[in-house]
């Protein structure tokens, strides 16, 4: 086994995972130096078809399985007990986002590994919590971002259907940081009482969390969102309102009119920049710059809700658009970067891949897989001064670490032998 570095170099982690969450909370504890066993089924992971490259290698996976060992296992046999009991042993967390019977079928619930080794750290991801009428129900990114309210804040339709968040999986990933940082907290509370425990998160808790901003209530101050899911919302249902009606209603009333100007997206004359003048001084440097006045940047009494308040935020947008639109991206950025006004081009995502900003701090980084072929991808979302993170280590081909896994545990050629002649291993 190639020597890792980092903080978490010595701790051993079992990852039952697939898909996305828990393989990527798997890489975020590889990149920090622990030992991640990737248990998958002698299939493998259902993501290796993600954007296939090859039989068993897609681009979804390579990207989120990085510094993993892979032990390709058939939990399903019960021949396989015997390794998976001195796995369970030998590790010091597991990390699973299997459906919670699943778990218990496989007999890798933490009930049935903590009984093995009763000091382990064991991180459950479910999809709606482990209470409640819908904890076994299976969890995905794109159903909660509907369910959380997401897809209708974002208020985004295309031909006349909603669209949801496509840039991203942000709730798995959302979810998968949850569960490293689980890990980490459990290993220290370990360290602090000398006990193992189980800990959980799920899809819909970090979905509401990413959501906190939107999801805050005050009593006696309800916020415009509020108002309008209890007062507005349901005329408009009553009434026969389409849905493209409703989301209009809802983006119209609910976001914050200066927002409609300084904080948005705007198209240029050859593309788009993105515009974050959250900050008053920023603000009054930008319509000094566009040479126009502003009459509600200051007045901290400014009533938004009369309707002379609603003309000017219009006349404001119509200026605003008509502005940008008029600039190429190149004059526009220049002109606002000169100016200490928060901006950026609007790029396509594949454009970052030669983005020396990213190259420069390996945020960005190119990596050589045991199947012969090179590819880039995002790097570790943290650096550790101290640590030479020069050299990374590519996503496990399937199955790559299995004899190497089970002679570390104790096995012999002829017992690996034997397991893969019976079917056990692959």
């Amino acid at each position: 086994m190639q020597e890792k570095i980092g903080p978490l170099n010595g701790i051993k982690i079992l990852e039952f995972g697939s898909f996305i969450a828990g393989p990527f909370a798997g890489q975020i504890l590889a990149d920090m130096g622990a030992d991640v066993v990737k248990i998958e089924p002698p299939s493998g992971d259902p993501w290796r078809n993600s954007s296939r490259i090859m039989e068993n290698e897609g681009r979804g996976f390579i990207t989120l399985n990085r510094g993993t060992r892979s032990l390709s296992i058939d939990l399903k046999n019960s021949n396989s007990r015997e390794i998976l009991s001195k796995l369970i042993k030998k590790s010091d967390a597991v990390v699973s986002n299997n459906r919670p019977d699943t778990s218990k079928k496989l007999s890798i619930d933490y009930e049935s590994i903590s009984k093995q080794n009763p000091t382990i750290i064991y991180v459950e991801i479910t999809g709606y919590g482990p209470k409640g009428p819908r904890s076994k129900d299976p969890g995905f990114d794109l159903v909660m971002q509907g369910y959380t309210g997401a897809v209708a804040t974002e208020g985004k339709l295309f031909n006349g259907q909603p669209e949801v968040i496509t840039s991203s999986s942000y709730i798995d990933f959302a979810t998968a940081y949850a569960a490293a940082s689980g890990v980490m907290a459990g290993i220290i509370r370990r360290y602090k009482t000398g006990k193992g425990g189980k800990i959980s998160t799920s899809l819909l808790s970090n979905a509401l969390a990413m959501q906190s901003l939107h999801l805050v209530e005050v009593e006696e101050y309800p916020t415009p969102q509020f108002k309008w899911t209890h007062e507005e919302k349901p005329v408009l249902e009553s009434s026969g309102a389409s849905f493209e009606e409703i989301m209009r209603s809802y983006k119209e009333k609910t976001r914050h009119p200066l927002y409609h100007c300084y904080y948005r997206a705007y198209m240029t004359k050859d593309g788009g920049i993105n515009l974050g003048t959250l900050a008053d001084h920023a603000k009054e440097r930008l319509v000094d710059y566009m040479g126009i006045s502003d009459p509600r940047i200051r007045d901290k009494d400014y009533n938004f809700e009369s309707d002379e308040a609603k003309k000017t935020s219009k006349i404001l947008i119509e200026k605003f658009e008509t502005f940008f639109k008029s600039k190429t991206t190149k004059d526009i950025i220049k002109n606002l970067r000169e100016r200490d006004i928060p901006c950026e081009p609007i790029k396509f995502i594949k454009e970052l891949l030669d983005d020396q900003q990213a190259l420069d701090n390996d945020y960005i980084i190119d990596l050589k897989h045991s199947n012969g072929f090179r590819y880039k991808s995002a790097g570790p979302i943290l650096q550790f001064t101290d640590d030479d993170n020069s050299s990374f280590i590519s996503s496990p081909s399937l199955g790559e670490h299995t004899d190497d896994i089970l002679f570390e545990l104790g096995f012999t050629k002829g017992n690996i032998d034997k397991f893969r002649n019976l079917g056990i291993i692959k």
